[in-house]
């Protein structure tokens, strides 16, 4: 029975979620994954080119239980901080359970070009690890985005995740190479719509669309779908003096619910007086 449920999750996990790439963030699951143009700490998980407009230290926390089952756990965290020239970010996230668990972990660094455009690029270690010596495996990964400011309005993000298809093993099997290009409309001081192309090499392309509505100054409504596979996503989120909580959860019309909590903290900007 164990070895049967290894392997049930093992086929889960390559069919449904790839090897290696799971959107986290709270934020980011509550807009259907419609998130490669947010420029927050999270961007480390979304678009390296992003980070460039951290102006202080930050730090985010994840969790979310898949379709609610234990063994499709998965963890987060993200750390950015600012340097003279550029944003130096590093994170982890962790997928599974002890049969069977995925990891990423690795350092960035971002970059403002101009005023108008940014750059990132990211050094991942990349694990696979099968319990009951089926062994394991471990290999390194790049991705690199790029974030473009046209308006004050509008904005596009593009990021390319595993650039060169690392494989996971000798044979064929590789970690996911992913694709995403995205843009970010605000018609309102209150009103943020996002809209977003995906592409994993082995899937098929996947749209998303999502809203962000200011309810009252700390409190924001979110909502998103998607396609390929077809779901949909809400969740909100309060933010207040640089501590932010995001609460969210993710509906696949075959196999359930994802609930996700998110904890994210960046020191104030100095004010001068």
């Amino acid at each position: 029975m164990q070895k049967l449920l290894l392997f049930f999750f093992w086929m889960l996990s390559l069919s449904v979620f790839g090897q290696g790439f799971h959107h986290v963030g709270a934020r980011s699951n509550a807009l259907a994954g419609a998130s490669v143009t947010i420029e927050d700490v999270w961007a480390y998980h979304h678009n390296p080119g992003a980070l460039a407009s951290i102006k202080t230290l930050a730090v985010g926390a994840y969790y979310d239980s898949r379709f609610l089952t234990k063994e499709l756990q998965t963890q987060a965290l993200t750390f950015a901080i600012p340097l003279k020239k550029g944003v130096i970010s590093a994170g982890a996230q962790f997928f599974g359970y002890e049969q069977y668990r995925q990891s990423r972990f690795g350092l960035g660094y971002s970059l403002q070009l101009t005023e108008r455009f940014s750059a990132g690029v990211q050094l991942n270690g990349q694990q696979l690890k099968l319990a009951n010596n089926y062994g394991s495996s471990f290999n390194g990964t790049i991705e690199a985005g790029l974030m473009a400011k046209i308006t004050e309005k509008w904005k596009i993000g593009a990021s390319v995740m595993n650039i060169g298809r690392q494989r996971i093993s000798s044979l064929d099997d590789r970690f996911t190479s992913v694709m995403r290009i995205g843009a970010f409309y605000q018609p309102a001081k209150k009103i943020t719509v996002l809209f977003e192309v995906e592409k994993e090499v082995i899937h098929p392309i996947a749209f998303k669309g999502a809203i962000e509505y200011r309810i009252v100054d700390p409190l924001y409504l979110r909502l998103g779908a998607q396609s390929g596979p077809s779901n949909f996503a809400f969740g909100l989120g309060y933010q207040k003096k640089g501590f932010q909580l995001d609460l969210g959860t993710r509906y696949h019309q075959v196999l359930g619910w994802t609930p996700n909590i998110g904890i994210t903290y960046q020191v104030p900007e100095h004010e001068a007086k």
